[in-house]
């Protein structure tokens, strides 16, 4: 494996849409605060309650009182940011991000921040065009690339194309989210070829293909959107509505919602679950909360109620019960029955 070079953060000259504040005379954005732009594309939110929002030009983060758009020192990038995740080991101080021209971490230390940057030309990833980025509870990175999934472990590349018998999925339809059990098992969605399902210690075992027919429950093989939780259950968001599994057995346990049991719209970008067991989904339409403890229940949002826009690309649930949503306009929040935009 060639080895890559840490860059301290004065000597940056590329990242892949992240703008690094430092301290050789580059200072936060003053207020007022401007996006660098109004896409967002993932939000994901730290133990301490800190937001990241991946956006078509850059990074951005917010602590509750403060944000700041990072820049390093000539300026600010423009390159979209199509997925953040967690290391698992490190936590919080780093964090991983899935752009078109490559996927880099950067690492956050006393003094200064550390940048590594994977590319085709200079490391065992498949294609420097990620869409997806997933980290399990071993600390392997799963990446999402326009030519199948390229696994990192330690210092050891890997990849897999899905499982051949069913075609090989990973290799022909775009990785649209990748999620992991703690269980082992690692799901990577495509937009057109179901889910593949497998795990991964120095090689595939387990692998299955979840789509149609097969998956009978599975509204569409198109899949936008998904979440794991409790080991076997899944929440998957597709072109036709949203999908639960709740069954470590492909066809059984499955059950759909569509527009006629509540959801706004069946095209639905985003899931998320909140600390009471709710489920949110973000659609091209407005949002819909499922309420999992008053009998399955929905409830749903759009611009008429605070959204900022109603294509809503990303959902999270805050550590303080806040739910934000981000659109293609921009951002909003709801907290205690308020909305705030931004």
């Amino acid at each position: 494996m060639k080895q890559f070079k840490f860059l301290r953060i004065i000597a940056l000259t590329t990242i892949f849409g992240l703008f690094i504040s430092c301290d050789n005379n580059d200072e936060p954005i003053d207020e007022p605060f401007q996006m660098p732009s109004k896409v967002i594309n993932k939000i994901v939110i730290d133990k301490d309650g800190v937001k990241w929002f991946a956006t078509e030009k850059g990074v951005v983060s917010y602590d509750g009182a403060k944000w700041t758009t990072f820049k390093d020192n000539k300026g600010p990038k423009t390159d979209p940011i199509a997925d953040l995740a967690f290391d698992a080991a490190t936590g919080i101080s780093k964090l991983w991000l899935a752009s078109n021209v490559g996927a880099s971490s950067f690492e956050f230390g006393a003094t200064s921040i550390s940048v590594l940057n994977y590319k085709k030309a200079n490391s065992g990833i498949m294609d420097d065009n990620i869409s997806a980025i997933g980290v399990d509870a071993n600390n392997v990175k799963y990446f999402g690339t326009s030519v199948g999934l390229s696994i990192f472990k330690g210092t050891t590349w890997d990849k897999y194309l899905g499982r051949k018998g069913d075609g090989e999925i990973l290799s022909k339809y775009k990785i649209s989210a990748i999620s992991t059990a703690k269980n082992g098992f690692v799901y990577a969605a495509t937009e057109g070829g179901g889910i593949s399902k497998f795990k991964y210690t120095d090689a595939i075992s387990g692998a299955t293909t979840l789509n149609k027919p097969w998956a009978n429950g599975l509204p569409s093989d198109t899949i936008y959107s998904m979440i794991v939780y409790n080991d076997t259950c899944q929440w998957y968001g597709t072109d036709k509505g949203v999908a639960h599994h709740s069954s470590e057995y492909t066809k059984e346990s499955w059950s759909t919602f569509t527009r006629t049991d509540g959801l706004i719209c069946d095209t639905v970008y985003a899931i998320a679950k909140d600390g009471s067991g709710n489920i949110w989904f973000g659609t091209h339409k407005g949002v819909s909360k499922l309420h999992m403890s008053i009998d399955t229940t929905w409830t749903s949002y759009t611009t008429k109620d605070g959204l900022i826009s109603n294509k809503v690309n990303a959902v999270a649930a805050d550590v303080d019960g806040s739910i934000w949503f981000g659109t293609d306009e921009g951002i909003s929040s709801l907290a205690n029955g308020k909305w705030t935009k931004f």
